[in-house]
């Protein structure tokens, strides 16, 4: 089983371009189409989709985005039996897409519902078995960011967790001490997915492999790190593993990183590795088979637009 813990928000995404104007010299705005999205609630989906039986734990807004968000997951299969509804409104995020794909963001999440996770929102004990999936803005901010480390310091050494810092620093007010915070979840993390970038940012002027065994050094059994175009790699205390990019023509990139951990999770439930220390003794032949699979369901979440991931059924397996 899997359990995605975090976020969950309303992502705005463009379904057109705003223009200069036209001959009566009228500019027009971009239109936007709300998406329900967040990393961990991404990777909810994902997983699902690919098979896994999921849960998601977090608290969801009373409002009508609160109301789209629930019946995704449910639609998706999502176990939504751990959610709590909080009467705050939903984070909104608009999404500005440049003509690559990538994509940039704008947050709203003043008071928002997924911030207001507290210690009595926290399943006890959590599903025995349970590979858990933490990470991205869902540290930001207290209580949601403390509830979530203590979480995860008390439940390492029990289960498989999986951290992705993934990283939006324009939320960022603090670097100080969200580094402290991203430090603290790495000490608690069995595996580790992360962007080139997001290593750049955790450690600026510092090489990727001197940043991997920065992270190795903490305690990390499996660090996977995904470099865009140029592919993905992961690294255990004795092995090392590449594996190429998938070439697809994007649509955008939005739940791709999140596809990707969700698939590297179902990999690793399918295949019974779900318990601390037998992550860091998987093989080259293994390690390949993983990153192949993530990068494949990550591959086709980029031809869509928004996060829409991929079920099994389309994989061709």
């Amino acid at each position: 089983m899997i359990i995605c813990i975090g976020e969950s928000l309303i992502d705005f995404v463009p379904i057109s371009q705003p223009t200069n104007g036209d001959e009566s010299g009228a500019a027009s705005l971009p239109e936007y189409r709300p998406v329900a999205g967040g990393c961990p609630y991404n990777c909810a989906i994902s997983a699902a989709r690919l098979g896994a039986k999921v849960a998601f734990v977090g608290t969801v807004s009373t409002d009508f985005f609160g109301d789209q968000l629930l019946s995704r997951l449910g639609d998706n299969t999502v176990d939504t039996s751990m959610i709590h509804r909080v009467d705050h409104p939903t984070t909104l995020a608009f999404v500005k897409k440049s003509p690559s794909g990538s994509a940039r963001y704008a947050f709203y999440t003043i008071s928002a519902a997924d911030r207001a996770f507290s210690a009595e929102h926290v399943p006890v004990p959590i599903p025995a078995h349970a590979i858990v999936q933490i990470g991205s803005i869902s540290l930001i901010a207290d209580p949601e960011g403390a509830t979530i480390l203590d979480l995860a310091e008390r439940e390492r050494g029990r289960r498989i967790i999986a951290f992705d810092p993934n990283i939006r620093d324009t939320l960022i007010t603090d670097e100080d001490d969200y580094r402290r915070r991203v430090d603290r979840a790495l000490a608690a993390t069995t595996v580790l997915k992360t962007s080139d970038e997001d290593l750049e940012w955790i450690y600026p002027g510092v090489s990727l492999d001197e940043a991997v065994r920065r992270v190795r050094r903490k305690g990390v059994e499996l660090v996977v790190v995904t470099r865009g175009s140029e592919g993905s790699a992961a690294y255990t205390a004795s092995r090392t593993v590449t594996v190429a990019a998938i070439d697809v023509e994007v649509s955008d990139t939005i739940g791709a990183g999140d596809s990707f951990l969700a698939a590297l999770l179902v990999w690793l439930d399918e295949t019974g590795v779900i318990e601390p220390g037998s992550v860091g003794g998987l093989s080259i032949d293994e390690l390949t088979e993983a990153l192949e699979f993530a990068s494949r369901v990550s591959a086709v979440t980029c031809t869509r637009v928004g996060a829409e991931p991929p079920y099994r059924s389309e994989l061709g397996d």
